[in-house]
């Protein structure tokens, strides 16, 4: 290995290179670069989650112990997933019987066991969809890994997250 850096363990020394190109912002290739070669991003798809963050619930719940079986959970910006996936399979949510709600105002495909409400959190009607969702139960546990969209304008990112809060 002279000469060549260890990326740590699992890499296997894959690295992906990214090319700039005309007309993208100089973050655009860094972010690419970083999650091209990210091992969370690299293990997230082999293991079939949609994204890497369901690793950090694993963590969490691992540690705190949060989704017991048979909660109601509730997944405030729940797209792509990952979360709901790991809360279905943790509080043995099914179709016939759903303890899983993800809502968020993006798109995202049906996670098997769990209801997905296409809608802001902070409309006005959104908390009686939830509770109709979880059959007029109040949920166990409210997730959220939420982060306000950035435009890299500091004064209107701090807005967008104040708002969020």
């Amino acid at each position: 290995m002279s000469g060549s850096k260890k990326r740590g363990s699992g890499d296997r020394g894959m690295h992906v290179k990214v090319k700039t190109a005309a007309g993208r912002r100089e973050s655009s290739p860094r972010w690419l670069s970083r999650q091209l070669n990210d091992p969370y991003v690299r293990r997230a798809k082999a293991d079939g989650y949609r994204s890497r963050a369901a690793y950090k619930l694993i963590e969490i719940d691992d540690k705190h112990k949060l989704l017991i079986s048979g909660y109601r959970v509730v997944d405030l910006g729940c797209a792509p997933g990952g979360w709901c996936q790991i809360a279905v399979d943790r509080v043995k949510s099914t179709v016939d019987s759903p303890k899983v709600v993800g809502i968020d105002y993006l798109d995202m495909d049906h996670v098997r066991g769990a209801v997905f409400l296409k809608k802001d959190f902070l409309d006005d009607d959104a908390p009686a969809a939830l509770m109709e969702a979880l059959g007029g139960h109040k949920p166990d546990v409210v997730l959220s890994d939420m982060a306000a969209p950035t435009t890299g304008h500091k004064q209107t990112d701090h807005l967008r997250t104040t708002h969020l809060f």
